[in-house]
């Protein structure tokens, strides 16, 4: 005889099959996690102009950072992330005259599904007098990078990229925060990566992947035994990057404290500032 009964519980008592399950039954409500971001850009081989009589030696490829941490929360429908800048890469000889202290670019963001994204700027550029917050609630600006390919940290707790990033076989994983993990690796395009936007023009969408098409995506996607994704690394190289663009980025995103308390709230409405639409595609 055979007896089958139903389990009993909350939805956690159903195991989740893969990352996509595990995190659409984690982030519900008012729950989220932890992140925590560091993305380092390599500009290749640094090179110097050829000093003039008296002129200082000129470096190129330093770019305007070379690492960027973010840290915060993430829910269900909101976010609050802080990112904050370096520069890694000025010679030794140079460091007197090219600033490495990047503090002005500080930058929060909090983003409320509905109500847009709010950003709080330590350069304060374009807030004017009496204002802290400047508030876009034009949703195009992300759907236009996910659609490229270009993916943030909430993509990549979103079923659809999380099925993408775990299709691959997984192997043994190393122990991450004291936790056994499986890792997923793969590789494939840019384009590859995009999700569906619908909202945005196809013929644009068409365009921006046409001019990114070359760029090439490595991942590794360490889940733990819950299921939930513990790390992700990506590595993006690009083919066709001018003299002062990154040459690869390497983007490494840990996940902590999974079902925690995510609560989420816009600025006071007298310190925000209403801003137009997003840049023109050019700048993705």
């Amino acid at each position: 005889m055979l007896a089958v009964t139903a389990g009993c519980g909350g939805g956690d008592a159903v195991v989740a099959r893969t990352p996509a399950e595990a995190v659409t039954q984690r982030m519900k409500g008012s729950t989220g996690v932890r992140v925590t971001r560091l993305v380092r850009l390599d500009y290749g081989e640094k090179v110097f102009t050829p000093p003039a009589e008296g002129d200082f030696v000129v470096p190129v490829n330093i770019g305007e950072y070379s690492e960027s941490r973010t840290s915060g929360v993430l829910g269900a429908t909101a976010s609050d992330l802080t990112a904050t800048y370096y520069r890694t890469n000025v010679p030794d000889q140079l460091r007197s005259v090219v600033p490495t202290d990047l503090s002005n670019m500080t930058s929060r963001t909090i983003t409320i599904r509905g109500s847009g994204t709010y950003e709080l700027r330590a350069d304060r550029q374009d807030v004017p007098a009496g204002k802290s917050w400047l508030h876009n609630r034009d949703s195009e600006c992300g759907q236009l990078s996910r659609a490229i390919g270009s993916l943030g940290v909430r993509d990549l707790v979103a079923p659809e990229v999380l099925r993408k990033l775990a299709a691959p076989a997984p192997t043994s994983g190393e122990a991450i925060d004291g936790v056994a993990t499986v890792v997923h690796t793969g590789s494939g395009s840019q384009a590859e990566s995009g999700v569906a936007a619908p909202q945005v023009d196809p013929a644009i969408a068409a365009q921006l992947r046409e001019r990114h098409g070359s760029t090439q995506v490595s991942w590794q996607l360490w889940v733990g035994p819950d299921r939930l994704p513990r790390r992700v690394r990506l590595t993006s190289t690009y083919p066709m990057a001018g003299d002062n663009e990154p040459k690869t980025t390497v983007t490494e995103v840990d996940f902590t404290d999974w079902g925690r308390d995510v609560l989420i709230g816009p600025p006071p409405p007298d310190q925000v500032h209403e801003i137009g639409t997003c840049p023109a595609p050019d700048t993705y």
